[in-house]
């Protein structure tokens, strides 16, 4: 009942009520790294180090470990950004990468599931609910206030 309710499919009941655990991201790292073209996908400066997986939809929003919500972040701006959600300006770059060829590409070679559909219903729901003046992480310490016609079209 409780399934039906919700529009979901049994299988993922238990998820729905429970949560899900997180799972080990760091396979991915060199892939994102190859996608990225060695940069942090926030502030694009080269990454010096591995570089750390970050949810650009936070798990703290929607627990998403799809390819579609994971980018590569260099230390300091994953750290900043921990479970905020990025500006419109970010938002827009997601995009774009989230319909590169390259994305199913990696999927494909790393085995690693993508949902892009979900993934961007989620940022649509999540974004487009936020109150006027919500702030948004842009980078390091700096916050900015939604706008609703940025954030609409950086999700459209």
């Amino acid at each position: 009942m409780v399934a039906r309710l919700n529009e979901l499919e049994e299988s993922a009941l238990e998820d729905f009520l429970f949560g899900r655990e997180r799972i080990a991201l760091v396979p991915l790292r060199p892939a994102l790294r190859e996608l990225q073209e060695g940069r942090c996908f926030y502030c694009g400066d080269r990454l010096s180090a591995a570089g750390e997986v970050d949810h650009f939809i936070p798990w703290s929003r929607y627990p998403d470990d799809g390819l579609d919500n994971l980018v590569l972040a260099d230390r300091g701006c994953n750290g900043t950004k921990r479970d905020f959600l990025a500006s419109a300006r970010h938002v827009r770059r997601w995009r774009e990468r989230m319909e590169s060829p390259a994305v199913p590409e990696v999927a494909a070679a790393e085995r690693w599931p993508r949902h892009p559909e979900m993934t961007l219903g989620v940022a649509r729901a999540v974004y487009l609910r936020l109150p006027a003046g919500s702030p948004l992480w842009d980078g390091q310490a700096t916050f900015v206030l939604a706008e609703r016609g940025a954030l609409a079209e950086a999700v459209a």
